[in-house]
């Protein structure tokens, strides 16, 4: 998806909102606000992305899309170059916040490539989907692992709801040994309900993500960060077999940390994934395609 800097107020403030955000751009000449926003592709096709409260930045040099999470209220902009980060920079002087990182480094006048100490900003300045990555100054980074015995977990398993007629599974595809523990990564996957048991998944679909820009595609996983967590999904979805992934295993473009683990809950997540996206823009691939 490309590098991401946001910009977004410390923890001890109170966040941006909507409302901030929509009068900045009213105040500001050079921005538009936009629903919606146009790329081109490598192929010379052109990709839409819907996305609600953006504010598109008219330069010289280029268009700029600032998107907006009102959820988290974070101004994100995604390859920037460096005079993309000094106007994001201004941006955050205006709006009493701070420029930051994917991996919380912080940018401003005297900093421009975010090259100082993360110390000063540390986990809090992470993105809510990248709650696995650490301070490499501090410890080793996260490391990847096939199994999880203690909780009896593979890569591969597959969960399903007890409500037969839910048509969303999960498939767990990332275990990551962090700092604090383990970190799991499960794929939502729309069953075939004219199968049973782990056919429904070999014979299912993943709604895989489009890259901005390109036209590679990702999976928008579920995120797990803690035992009590792990159990309470385990508790909502039974384990019902697992399946082998191709060498090479699909990868996570963003994962989201799944709130609430009723099938409404995974429903909307399913409906809503990252930035927006259509159906019509996202891309659904059989599993039977990832898996041997």
């Amino acid at each position: 998806m490309g590098y991401e800097l946001s910009i977004q107020r410390e923890e001890h403030q109170i966040k941006l909102t909507k409302e901030e955000w929509i009068d900045y751009i009213k105040s500001d000449s050079e921005f538009d606000q936009i629903e919606e926003f146009s790329t081109e592709l490598d192929d010379g096709k052109s990709l839409t992305v819907s996305t609600p409260n953006a504010g598109l930045w008219k330069t010289d040099k280029g268009e700029v899309p600032f998107t907006f999470d009102e959820e988290y209220g974070w101004i994100s902009v995604k390859n920037q170059d460096e005079w993309i980060i000094k106007k994001m920079i201004s941006i955050a002087q205006d709006l009493d916040s701070v420029v930051l990182g994917e991996e919380g480094e912080k940018y401003d006048e005297k900093n421009l490539l975010g090259e100082q100490s993360k110390d000063d900003y540390k986990s809090d300045g992470r993105k809510w989907w990248q709650f696995w990555k650490i301070d490499n100054s501090e410890a080793d980074c996260p490391t990847p692992l096939n199994a999880d015995l203690d909780n009896n977990l593979f890569l591969g398993d597959c969960f399903c709801s007890s409500n037969k007629e839910f048509d969303i599974g999960l498939v767990l595809f990332e275990i990551h040994q962090g700092q604090d523990g383990k970190y799991y990564s499960f794929a939502p996957v729309l069953l075939d309900n004219k199968c049973s048991s782990i056919n429904r998944f070999r014979n299912g679909q993943i709604k895989f993500q489009p890259n901005l820009g390109t036209r590679t595609f990702g999976i928008p996983a579920i995120g797990i960060i803690n035992e009590k967590d792990l159990q309470e999904l385990k508790s909502y979805y039974h384990k019902v077999g697992k399946i082998e992934f191709r060498k090479r295993k699909p990868k996570s473009t963003s994962t989201s940390y799944l709130l609430g683990l009723t099938e409404k809950h995974l429903t909307e997540f399913v409906d809503g994934l990252e930035m927006y996206f259509t159906d019509k823009e996202r891309k659904k691939i059989p599993i039977s395609k990832i898996i041997k």
